[in-house]
C-alpha cells in the first residue's frame, strides 16, 4: 500500500514519560560529574526532554504511529525535511528497503545520534501500520509469543534518604519485581570516599531486599576504566546482575578490559546505534549484557538484527526504557531478558498511571500483551491528537 502522508509532530513532553522530569532533581553520577558546575542536578546540564510523534499514512487511509525522542526539534526536522522525500510514494510493506534507503540517504550526518532516533521512529511507525493492516499484534509479526508474560524490572532508586531507599526497595519486593536497579550516586571526582559510599548503598540494597532479588546499578557514564574495575572487586560479594554504562559509549577497549576482568557483569548500549554499532561490542566480547533503545538502535528492523547477534553469541538482551514497542519485541525475542520499567517511588506524592503510550502498569513484575493490532498503542500526550 502506497505511502500518501508522513508528519513527525514535535511533542513538549518526554519519551520517557514523567521518569525524566522526576529524575532532574534526583542524586546520580553522570558523564558530566568530572565538572563541579554540572555535578548535580542532570538538569544543569542534560538538553530538555522533548519527543517526536511520527504518523505514517497510506492510500486506504491507515495510520502507523512512531515515537523517539526529539532534543532540539533534530529528529523531527529530520523526517519532516529529508525523510518524507524517501517515503511518500513508496510502498509500505517494503520496511527493509526503506530502513536501508533512510540510512544510506542520512549517512553524510548521520550513522549514529539523532538521524538515528528519526529512522527509528519511522521504523516503528512502518511496522504498526503493517500490524494493523493485517489485524495483528506486532509480536506475532515478529514470530509469535515466546513467553506468555514479560519479566519487568523496577528502574528508579536514588539515594536521598536512605529510609526512603529502602522503603521503596521493600516495595518493589511487594510488588512482585524480579529485579530492581538503583543509581550511583559517585564517580572518580569523589575519591576512595565516594566508591566506598557507592559500595555501602549496594550492601544497603542487598541487605534490603534480600538474596533472591536481581540488583543492578547504573553508572550512567560516570566513570573511568580504573575506577570501574577497582569498584567491580569491591562489589563481588553482593551477587549483581550488572553495572550499568559505567563508561563513555565509544570506550571499545575499555569495556572489553572492563567485562573480561571484571567480576560483575557490565551492561551497556542505550547510546548505541544499528546493527555496525553493537557488532564490536558482541564480536570483542565488550559487555555481558545488551541495552538497546527502540527509538535509537533503528527501530524494529534493526533491533531483530541486533538480538540475533546477541543470541549467536550468548548474551541477553535488556531493552533501555519502557513501552510498547520494547514490550512487543519482548514478547517475541527469547534474547531478551526482561524489560525496563520506571515506577513512581512510594515516598512521592504521586499517582501511577499506565505509560503515556498505553503500555500497562506491570502486574507481580510481568506484563502480558493482548492481541490489539499493531502497537496496541494510545499515544496520551499534551498538545497530540491522533489522526488515526
Amino acid at each position: 500500500m502506497r505511502i500518501t502522508r508522513v508528519h513527525a509532530i514535535h511533542i513538549e513532553a518526554s519519551a520517557w514519560g514523567d521518569f525524566a522530569y522526576r529524575e532532574d532533581d534526583l542524586p546520580l553520577v553522570t558523564s558530566m560529574s568530572i565538572f563541579p558546575q554540572y555535578k548535580h542536578p542532570i538538569s544543569t546540564w542534560r538538553p530538555e526532554e522533548r519527543m517526536c510523534v511520527i504518523e505514517i499514512e497510506t492510500e486506504d487511509g491507515l495510520v502507523g504511529t512512531g515515537w523517539c525522542e526529539d532534543y532540539y526539534q533534530t529528529a523531527s526536522s529530520i523526517v519532516n525535511g529529508h525523510l518524507t522525500r524517501l517515503l511518500v510514494g513508496a510502498d509500505s510493506d517494503e520496511i527493509g528497503v526503506l530502513w536501508d534507503q533512510m540510512f544510506r540517504a542520512t549517512v553524510p550526518y548521520g550513522r549514529k545520534g539523532a538521524a538515528l532516533y528519526g529512522i527509528s521512529g519511522v521504523d516503528i511507525a512502518l511496522w504498526d501500520l503493517m500490524g494493523k493492516r493485517l489485524g495483528e499484534p506486532l509480536f506475532k509479526l515478529l514470530g509469535g509469543r515466546c513467553r506468555e508474560s514479560t519479566p519487568i524490572y523496577a528502574s528508579h532508586l536514588h539515594c536521598i534518604d536512605e529510609d526512603q531507599f529502602c522503603a521503596e526497595a521493600e516495595t518493589y519486593v511487594e510488588r512482585g519485581f524480579p529485579a530492581m536497579k538503583m543509581r550511583f550516586l559517585w564517580g572518580p571526582a569523589d575519591g576512595l570516599e565516594g566508591m566506598h559510599r557507592n559500595v555501602a548503598l549496594v550492601k544497603l540494597l542487598r541487605d534490603t531486599v534480600g538474596e533472591n532479588i536481581e540488583i543492578m546499578a547504573d553508572a550512567y557514564m560516570g566513570w573511568s576504566l580504573d575506577y570501574a574495575l577497582r569498584i567491580s572487586r569491591m562489589l563481588e560479594p553482593y551477587n549483581m546482575r550488572w553495572i550499568e554504562e559505567p563508561l563513555l559509549p565509544d570506550e571499545l577497549e575499555g569495556y572489553t578490559i572492563l567485562t573480561r576482568e571484571s567480576p560483575v557483569p557490565i551492561a551497556a548500549g542505550e547510546h548505541e546505534y544499528t546493527r555496525w554499532g553493537f557488532e564490536p561490542l558482541i564480536r570483542n566480547k565488550a559487555l555481558s549484557v545488551i541495552q538497546f533503545d527502540m527509538g535509537r538502535v533503528g527501530g524494529f528492523s534493526e533491533a531483530r538484527k541486533v538480538c540475533a547477534m546477541a543470541d549467536a553469541a550468548g548474551l541477553p538482551v535488556c531493552t533501555h526504557a519502557y513501552g510498547m514497542p520494547s514490550l512487543q519485541l519482548a514478547t517475541a525475542e527469547s534474547a531478551c531478558l526482561m524489560v525496563e520499567y520506571f515506577p513512581i517511588p512510594v515516598w512521592m506524592e504521586d499517582t501511577e498511571r499506565p505509560f503515556f503510550d498505553g503500555a500497562p502498569i506491570p502486574t507481580d513484575g510481568k506484563v502480558r500483551l493482548d492481541d490489539k493490532p499493531g502497537l496496541g498503542m494510545t499515544l496520551d500526550l499534551p498538545g497530540y491528537s491522533s489522526s488515526a
